[in-house]
């Protein structure tokens, strides 16, 4: 009996011991065939939500009955909690001046790169879509409709930093690969909380279709609030196999505060490119005060920063739904094109978009020569490493 509790988390064993909830969302964790799992739950009327392959996953809400009766068998190794995952910006409505740090003084823009987005939509803004669509695809796995919209914001935000080309400012709030490809998946809700299966499952998505779309960078602008050693264990896993497809992941170092040792979750990683927030706004550049810090262990994050205050980028009606009853809405003109955001989410879609240029000007490059690269083009600022990481991209060293 001691080895089968094992194989529960903690907290999910409290809260079971302590009947606290009816039934209760979990990532079950499988030892052999998922479909062998799945159709147990099925059959004892339980509701499964999904399967992620990559790391032997599965999603599913159930009774406590169940998970005690689930644990019992050989087939599941652990079973935990599905925690959320939360964005980590703030939008504001009236836009900005133009960002003089994402400026992109080369000739490339990211042409043919695919770039996955792991968000709250996309809004079906005219800078993404003329004079011509870089939304190359869009999942939405939250409400389950067809077509693009971002009932947040933030998502939109993120694309716009990424590709889009200024169309409605003449240029001026153009972002860094304006010929990008955008994959989109909305995992995030309106109020900017996802459950982690739903992570899990977007990014195995992606993975999967990334040679179909030429992905070669994913942005995920989010962060995780939670220590747990096997959800950061199943981050990992699937980063790694990013790693093995010549993909980068980009993570934002997070909001916890620009104290030592802050960083939480998958951004403490040595298999992603962990980017944290400058506020660039003053005379002097200094550390965002809300972004999250190393060092991590021996590991120094984050790997390096960039400008997260004030920044300007794509507006988004976030009461457009964009079907009803599987018929097609189209957007009505935006009162505002632009809008201005802060957070270390805007310093990861920079740095993202940066990673497309890279591959698009030498498509041979690996995870460690990107990750090298971008250290070698960047410089320290006068305050701690552990703050900013190797310090601030200069972009003609890199590109130029």
């Amino acid at each position: 009996m001691f080895s089968i509790k094992k194989k529960l988390d903690k907290a999910l064993k409290c809260a079971i011991d302590n009947d606290r909830f009816k039934s209760y969302r979990v990532i079950i964790h499988c030892n052999s065939l998922l479909s062998n799992v799945e159709h147990k739950i099925r059959a004892n009327r339980g509701d499964f939500i999904c399967k992620i392959e990559d790391i032997n996953c599965i999603c599913a809400i159930i009774s406590s009955r169940q998970i005690l009766r689930l644990i019992e068998t050989p087939e599941i190794s652990f079973i935990t909690f599905d925690d959320f995952a939360h964005l980590c910006s703030n939008i504001i409505a009236t836009p900005s001046k133009i960002n003089p740090d994402f400026v992109n003084p080369s000739k490339y823009t990211g042409t043919g790169i695919g770039i996955g987005i792991i968000d709250s939509g996309v809004y079906p803004h005219p800078d993404l879509l003329a004079p011509s669509k870089r939304i190359i695809k869009f999942i939405d796995i939250v409400n389950n409709l067809n077509y693009p919209y971002d009932d947040n914001g933030q998502g939109t935000i993120i694309n716009g930093l990424i590709s889009g080309n200024g169309n409605s400012s003449k240029g001026n709030h153009a972002g860094i690969a304006p010929k990008s490809n955008l994959y989109n998946i909305k995992a995030f809700n309106s109020i900017g909380k996802a459950y982690i299966s739903n992570v899990f499952y977007a990014l195995s998505t992606l993975l999967r279709e990334s040679n179909e779309f030429n992905i070669k960078v994913i942005c995920l602008p989010f962060e995780i609030y939670t220590e747990d050693d096997f959800i950061i264990s199943m981050f990992k896993k699937l980063f790694e196999k990013a790693i093995s497809l010549n993909i980068a992941i980009i993570v934002p170092s997070g909001s916890n505060g620009n104290f030592k040792s802050s960083i939480r979750g998958f951004a403490s990683l040595d298999s992603c490119i962990t980017v944290g927030g400058l506020d660039t706004t003053g005379r002097t550049i200094k550390p965002y005060a809300f972004s999250s810090t190393g060092p991590c262990g021996k590991l120094t994050k984050p790997d390096l920063s960039a400008a997260c205050v004030n920044i300007c980028s794509l507006s988004s009606d976030i009461n457009y739904i964009s079907e009803i009853n599987g018929v097609k809405r189209y957007p009505t003109k935006l009162s505002n094109y632009y809008a201005t955001c802060t957070g270390t989410s805007c310093a990861c879609a920079y740095i993202s978009g940066v990673c497309s240029l890279l591959f698009e000007k030498d498509p041979n490059l690996r995870y460690k020569d990107i990750l090298s690269l971008l250290k070698a083009s960047s410089d320290l600022l006068s305050f701690p490493k552990w703050q900013q990481g190797e310090g601030i991209l200069d972009l003609n060293k890199l590109l130029c």
